[in-house]
């Protein structure tokens, strides 16, 4: 009875006491719970990495300020003894610019034996990038959960809202593949800048990436939901509803495409013309899954292949995508969604815009798609989730040309 008392008498801190003891309980549990999994996890590792002459170099591109600064730390916490404990070598790239991944690895005299990436989906591009403009045959990589946003990995992975503890699951997942030597080839998208001038100096670099491009109203939204962190969970809804005062609701763009193709000998000429290292990947015309080996399919003329196909669009939105199609080769699928308007109509429909289920109004399927922006769009937009000055561009379709371990 005295205890009850005391409780009545003082609640105010018998409150806070309890929520105290109830947070630090709940870190206890959370902080046992990842110690036994860990240490099953390496205990399961040691019989497994006996058998497997997995790669023993491996360079991690680390970005340090990605996931609020924690990036790094949790991978040294979680995911460098692993690699140790599995007999990697293990060098660790911090990057500390924009651009930095992509110049140090197109520049390294030899490339280790993996790439693990741990960032968003601006150092994956980055990576993808830096190998894909090398004249030699590429690395595989995995890509760790460690960004802010991680389309690719989500891409491979079942990834979802998570405690701490399926976090740490979802890492040591992400890792085992390399060390098992699991790996699919991926196709992966060529991004030209189309520059009309003569002069090869202005003539940019190609940029690749595994995840897709977005340019539009849809886009804006995505990219500014963090600018309102302080609302929480309805922070999508909040950049929604600001959209409602933009000036700009659609873009109009000219776009060229040619129609989707399994590989033959016109657009093995064409992918010859336009990168000199492509040869290396010319032979993997259909999917070489691990599960699933097929033979080399002989190359035969195709001359819809290398027909054109033009037109005229006013969109909200454009998404391009690659994907594997039921004749199991690579092809881009261009969506044009131009169904928003401002209003009530709008309002209504900020539910599907925040579960990406708005329906588009036309898709393509194409090898290849120019865009040639007309009239006033908007300024940017985005590859792999970086973004880039909206100037006119053509996305191909580069068929199986990395490894990545899943």
């Amino acid at each position: 009875m005295n205890i009850l008392r005391v409780v009545r008498n003082n609640w105010k801190k018998s409150a806070f006491a309890a929520a105290v003891s109830g947070y630090a309980l709940s870190s206890l549990k959370t902080h046992i719970e990842i110690t036994q999994y860990m240490s099953e996890f390496s205990t399961n590792l040691s019989s497994t990495s006996e058998n497997v002459g997995a790669p023993k170099n491996v360079l991690v591109v680390m970005n340090p300020i990605a996931n609020k600064k924690k990036s790094e730390k949790t991978f040294k916490k979680y995911c460098e003894p692993i690699l140790h404990l599995a007999g990697y070598s293990v060098e660790i790239l911090r990057t500390n610019h924009i651009g930095h991944a992509k110049a140090y690895i197109e520049e390294m005299a030899n490339l280790p034996d993996a790439i693990v990436i741990a960032g968003g989906d601006g150092t994956s591009s980055e990576v993808v990038t830096g190998l894909m403009r090398r004249n030699e045959n590429v690395c595989p990589i995995t890509i760790l959960p460690l960004g802010r946003t991680n389309q690719a990995t989500h891409k491979y992975f079942q990834i979802g809202v998570q405690s701490e503890l399926d976090y740490i699951k979802s890492l040591c997942s992400a890792l085992l593949p390399m060390l098992k030597d699991d790996f699919m080839y991926q196709s992966v998208i060529r991004y030209d800048v189309i520059n009309n001038d003569d002069d090869s100096e202005k003539h940019l670099k190609p940029i690749f990436g595994l995840n897709g491009f977005s340019w539009g109203l849809l886009k804006d939204i995505d990219s500014t939901k963090e600018k309102y962190w302080y609302f929480g969970p309805i922070r999508h809804y909040v950049a929604a509803v600001s959209k409602l005062f933009s000036k700009i609701w659609s873009l109009e763009t000219d776009y060229v495409y040619t129609p989707p193709c399994a590989g033959c000998l016109d657009c093995v000429e064409v992918r010859n013309e336009e990168s000199r290292f492509l040869n290396n990947f010319l032979g993997k015309l259909v999917n070489p899954n691990r599960s699933n080996m097929k033979p080399q399919r002989q190359l035969v003329k195709n001359s819809e292949c290398s027909s054109k196909q033009q037109g005229k669009m006013e969109a909200n939105q454009i998404d391009i995508n690659c994907i594997q199609n039921s004749e199991n080769f690579s092809e881009l699928e261009t969506q044009f969604i131009s169904s928003l308007q401002p209003g009530w109509d709008f309002i209504k429909t900020i539910p599907s815009i925040t579960s990406s289920t708005i329906v588009p109004q036309l898709v393509l399927r194409s090898r290849t798609i120019q865009l040639h922006p007309t009239g006033e769009t908007t300024n940017v937009y985005s590859i792999d989730g970086e973004e880039y000055d909206a100037r006119p561009i053509k996305l191909s379709v580069v068929p199986n040309a990395i490894k990545v371990f899943c």
